[in-house]
Parts: structure tokens; sequence; C-alpha cells
């Protein structure tokens, strides 16, 4: 048979969330209290740094969820990442060095280096970015993804971090913490995130409710610890605002109805059964010829299929049989021989999840060549 219809893909994209269980009547009710409730003064441009009414319940959340220690006034809310890290970009000097873990989230890299920082690959061991690559290169930030670093998923140990937090302290720098699916976590204890356990002052910590809730929302915030609030205020009253105040106002309320950690809830339990399915139909179709990485948390899993000629192959014969997995190369700078690709489960269904496994083993293994 020729290619499947687009429809019929089945895309394993780690940026995709599953929309079926977005609570849409709720959402819109929500939306249509907020006009109730502020009526016209909803109108007029809100504060450049966000809504006061969100920030709080941001900062509230933090605390308990993830063991962040700040408040409601070092945080920023922006229209995605993206809008945060461009922001930040203006707080340094053009120039300023940046280690950037490699693997690391490209899109990121991107907007740092496009901002005007001087971007350096730091490298990644199993217990996250290498403390003594950044002592070698002595940037004066560090990008990292500590909860579940991308796109390998390994999820940095407490050594590591207190490690990591010293070097920030004894040298001046700041620790970009990206925590872009830290509510997402299997296996262990919770670990708290690096600003929460940062004495120091030293971690800018970033967030998003893109994975939690919808991508198309686009709210994400950062905290800014204490040196750099003042200018960050600055510079986010040059931005304005990038998030519209109708939707700053209906989330402050989704959280604080509990609306929102009703649905994380709901989330977290979908999540896991759909690990559960994916991890169970890896093993049963591929055995021993693949292997899983970075399975403890977040919504994607790197698969790595060892007698694979090339990434490129395996991409290319999923695309065959109607299947996108992605090539994990992209995220590093100079790509490794990888036999690896990157599969988002967060979007799926269980089914869709257990087919798109058959599919691959037919399209990897049955000589990769046969016709159905």
């Amino acid at each position: 048979e020729e290619h499947e219809t687009a429809a019929d893909m089945i895309d394993f994209h780690h940026g995709h969330v599953d929309l079926a269980s977005f609570p849409v009547s709720l959402w819109k009710k929500t939306i249509a209290k907020t006009f109730d409730e502020s009526g016209h003064g909803l109108f007029q441009s809100g504060p450049p740094a966000g809504d006061l009414p969100l920030r709080k319940m941001i900062a509230v959340y933090l605390r308990e969820s993830r063991g962040v220690v700040c408040s409601p006034e070092q945080i920023i809310i922006g229209a995605g990442t993206p809008v945060l890290l461009q922001l930040l970009c203006h707080l340094f000097p053009k120039g300023t060095t940046v280690g950037f873990e490699n693997p690391g989230f490209h899109r990121s890299k991107t907007v740092l280096k496009t901002g005007g920082f001087n971007v350096v690959p730091i490298a990644v061991d199993e217990s996250g970015i290498s403390v003594q690559d950044l002592e070698q290169y002595q940037p004066q930030l560090a990008y990292t993804t500590p909860s579940h670093q991308f796109p390998l998923g390994m999820i940095m140990p407490i050594g590591r971090r207190l490690q990591l937090l010293d070097w920030a302290a004894s040298t001046g720098a700041y620790i970009i913490e990206d925590d872009y699916d830290g509510e997402f976590r299997y296996a262990g204890q919770p670990i708290p995130s690096l600003q929460g356990l940062d004495r120091n002052h030293r971690v800018i910590y970033l967030g998003t409710f893109s994975k939690s809730l919808i991508p198309s929302l686009r709210i994400s915030y950062m905290v800014l610890p204490s040196p750099l609030v003042k200018e960050g205020l600055n510079m986010a009253s040059l931005f304005k605002q990038t998030v519209s105040r109708h939707v700053q106002h209906a989330m402050a309320l989704f959280m604080k109805n509990g609306d929102y950690q009703r649905h994380l809830n709901r989330m977290r339990t979908l999540c896991r059964k759909k690990r559960k399915t994916l991890l169970d139909a890896i093993k049963h179709e591929f055995g021993a010829h693949a292997v899983v990485r970075g399975e403890n948390a977040g919504l994607h899993i790197i698969l790595e299929v060892k007698s694979a000629p090339s990434e490129e192959w395996l991409t290319q014969k999923a695309l065959e049989k109607g299947v996108k997995v992605y090539p994990a190369s992209v995220s590093y700078v100079t790509p490794p021989e990888t036999h690896a690709v990157l599969l988002g489960f967060g979007g799926l269904s269980e089914k869709s999840i257990a087919d798109g496994i058959k599919k691959l083993k037919t399209a990897w293994f049955n000589g990769g060549q046969s016709r159905e």
C-alpha cells in the first residue's frame, strides 16, 4: 500500500498533549466567569509582568508541587518559554556565555543564540549536565533540564544538583532551570527543584502550562532570583505583556477553584497508564532488540534500536508504515552515530500507542521491505 493518509498517521510527537482530555466546557465557563467578575477592568492593559492573581496562584502552586520558593513579585508571565528566554537575553550583555546541555532542547538553544548569547555545548552524563565541563568553560549562565533531561530523559540526582548550585555560587553564574514537564514523574521520590535547593539566588526557573493543559494557551512563567528582579521588570514593561489578560484571569480562577489540580491529577493518572502501555508494548514487540531510556519522568522516551543501520532509516521506515517518530540527533551539536528515536506519548490514546509500536515492529524487523 502507499503512504497512509495524514489522518491515519500515528504521531509520537513530544510536544503533543491529549486534547480529548482537556476540560473544554469547564474552561469555557471559567473564561465567561472572568468577564462577569472583572467587567471592563479587564479591557485595560494589565501589569507588564502579569496579573497579580495569577502570579500569586503560580507562586503557591510552585511551592507546593515543585519546592520552588518565591514571591509573586519574582514571577514574570509570558506567552511561551521562547518569549521569556528572549526577555532574559536582554538582562545580560551581548556575547554573554551560556553553557548549554549537549544534547539539549534545540529551540531554546536557537533563541539564546539569536538573542546574542555565546552558546557553548556542555556534555551530559548519566546524572545530567557535567559540572566538570562548566568549571572548565566558565560560562556566566548554564541552561539545564534537571527534572527530565531533554531529550535523554534522565533525572538529575540530588548530589549533582548540589554540585551545580555550588558551582554557580562560587563563580557568580546563573542557572536557567527549564522545568518543561516537571509535573510528570513516575518512579522514585520527587527531587526538589534546583531553585528550591538554592540558598544563593542563582537560579532562574522556567515553567509552562503547555504540557499540563494545552500548548495553544501560551502561558509560561519565569521566576527570577532577587538580583535580577528589578531589571527583569523593566524589561517586561518594554514587552508590555504577551499573554491576554482574559486568559491570565481564567487561568488564575482555574487554579483557585482547584480545577487545575484536579485536571493535573487526572492527567498524571492517564500518562502513567499510557507510559505503562508504551513500555509493555515495546517489551512485547521488541524484547531485547530495543533499549528504553528516560522513562521515569516526563512525556517522552528515547528508544534505541541496536540493529538499525541509522536513525534516518528508523524514521523513514516508520513513516512508510504510517508512524511518525523523531530523530534524537537534532538535539546534538555534532550528531553522534545514533540508532535512537524520540517517542512522545502524551498526545496519543493507549490504543494508538499499542498500534504504533506494532507498526514499528513491522517497519523495522519484518524485512522492512514487506508490502502489506
